[in-house]
């Protein structure tokens, strides 16, 4: 649970670091820059946070379609901006492939268990392979 905050920490942090941006860029560069600057910061910690034990995969696309849609909504409701039908749909299929990615179980147990056997087996099957060779280097072949 502790990663899952860091990373919706991170989401937040992002969120009002990019509208920061916005104000530094129209109305208040200081102020806007200090926030932008302070907020970038603390969304990389705090996503670094979060990737220790959530996959890098998902976290990152959580991390930036999330906040890709919470930038889109503060720019219609704090800058007036305007979204077009195609671009609110693009929002809405990127939400759903992060639910598909955040809510996949991913590999049975089963598959997984033999997924690390077999890196093993592989090496042991090199390790005989060595052996053979080096047992017929002093023999010459008529």
């Amino acid at each position: 649970m502790y990663y899952w905050l860091m990373l919706a920490l991170a989401v937040i942090a992002e969120v009002i670091s990019t509208v920061g941006m916005k104000y530094a860029a129209t109305s208040s560069p200081v102020i806007g820059y200090l926030v932008m600057a302070v907020m970038i910061s603390l969304s990389f910690y705090l996503f670094s946070r979060a990737v220790i034990r959530i996959p890098l995969a998902v976290s990152y696309a959580i991390w930036e379609g999330l906040g890709l849609f919470l930038i889109g909504l503060a720019g219609v409701v704090l800058f007036g901006e305007y979204l077009t039908m195609v671009e609110m749909f693009a929002i809405g299929l990127m939400l759903t492939g992060l639910l598909l990615v955040t809510f996949d179980k991913g590999q049975p147990e089963e598959e997984v268990s033999e997924a690390k056997k077999q890196p093993a087996l592989q090496k042991v099957a090199v390790q005989q392979q060595a052996k053979a060779s080096k047992s017929r280097l002093g023999e010459v072949a008529l």
